[in-house]
């Protein structure tokens, strides 16, 4: 009997001994679920081009998010549109079904989105920088009105500043008031920028992208409103005799996520994706003021004439668009958000 209870013992030994191993594993391998459980990936849609200045901005955006929260946070990015183009992917934040997005936002739930191409809702650099970042009255308008639709505003990739290319040469660019025989291309549907450029002086045209160059060496038009001038460089320096820097309107791609998706998110990660949106948007405006520069200047070399407004012919044209343009192209953004738009302006 001792023999086989000491037998027995052993057995039990051995049996507890496999167990806190088997037990040990078990806890080893929990933690490494858990671990790998509380990886999130993200997915982001951009408009942004495969090497382009636009999705370098939204690849440092994800890398600065991975470092800062340690690897709990990844964001995987889809360019060029590959979860379907900027009006779908605003809806499919909406519902969840897509995390983040950089690009245009539709207009089709609030009137508001039509902020992108407000004319002079800024004039230079620095006012878009007020305008356009965090606690800016621009951003807030576009801020408040997003969040009723389920998606959080992060911050702005700034495109550049607007102006006007021309096949021929402009009478007095610096007079808003001067009657110019020109007629520009204004995008289909673009009510602000049709009432806004025949106040100062031009006919209009609406006129498709597809068909725009041709119309410019043909004599369609004699020019066209609403680009950037990296977006004329790379475009339309062939037929560009003439760039005026207005200054009309801010190009902007919104950085944004669904809201539903951001918050399940702990608070601390939230806190550190948006502080980075912000920074990010201060990184853009300087890298922006910089793009445009270099652009003007390579329009320049190709043999266009650049012409650059001065501060008071700038703060003229503005003038007039908030004064004389905007009370006919309020309905263009809502007459609640026009109300905003000026009720921030005074205050600033």
């Amino acid at each position: 009997m001792h023999k086989e209870e000491e037998s027995m013992n052993a057995l039990v030994r051995r049996a507890i001994a496999t167990a806190k191993l088997i037990g040990g594993a078990l806890l080893v391998t929990s933690a490494l679920a858990t671990a790998v459980s509380a990886q999130t990936t993200l997915r982001l849609s951009t408009m942004a081009e495969v090497g382009s200045d636009q999705l370098e901005y939204v690849e440092t955006f994800a890398q600065k998010v991975e470092e800062a929260t340690e690897g709990r946070i990844q964001i995987k990015i889809y360019p060029a549109n590959q979860l379907g183009d900027w009006t779908e992917v605003h809806e499919q934040l909406m519902q969840g079904a897509v995390d983040m997005a950089s690009q245009s936002l539709s207009t089709k739930f609030d009137k508001a989105m039509a902020l992108a191409w407000f004319p002079y809702t800024i004039t230079d650099y620095e006012s878009a920088r007020e305008a356009y970042s965090r606690g800016g009255h621009v951003y807030d308008v576009i801020a408040e009105a997003l969040e009723k639709q389920d998606i959080r505003l992060l911050g702005v990739y700034a495109a550049g500043m607007g102006g006007a290319g021309f096949t021929k040469p402009v009478p007095n660019p610096g007079d808003p008031n001067a009657e110019r025989n020109l007629k520009l291309r204004i995008w289909p549907g673009g009510e602000t920028h049709r009432v806004l450029m025949e106040r100062f002086g031009f006919s209009t045209a609406p006129l498709p992208w597809a068909e725009l160059y041709t119309g410019l060496q043909t004599g369609i038009v004699d020019g066209l409103v609403g680009g950037t001038p990296e977006m004329q460089y790379q475009s339309l320096k062939d037929v560009t005799k003439v760039w005026v820097q207005y200054n009309d309107h801010f190009e902007p791609s919104w950085l944004v996520a669904s809201k539903q998706r951001f918050e399940a998110l702990p608070e601390e990660d939230q806190k550190i994706i948006a502080d980075i949106g912000h920074e990010m948007t201060l990184a853009s405006m300087e890298a922006m003021e910089e793009r445009d520069n270099y652009y003007l200047k390579a329009l320049e070399e190709a043999g266009v004439e650049v012409i650059l407004l001065s501060k008071e012919e700038l703060e003229a044209y503005a003038k007039i668009a908030r004064e004389e343009v905007w009370p006919k192209i309020a309905g263009e953004i809502g007459e609640e958000n026009m109300q905003k738009i000026l009720d921030r302006m005074a205050a600033n």
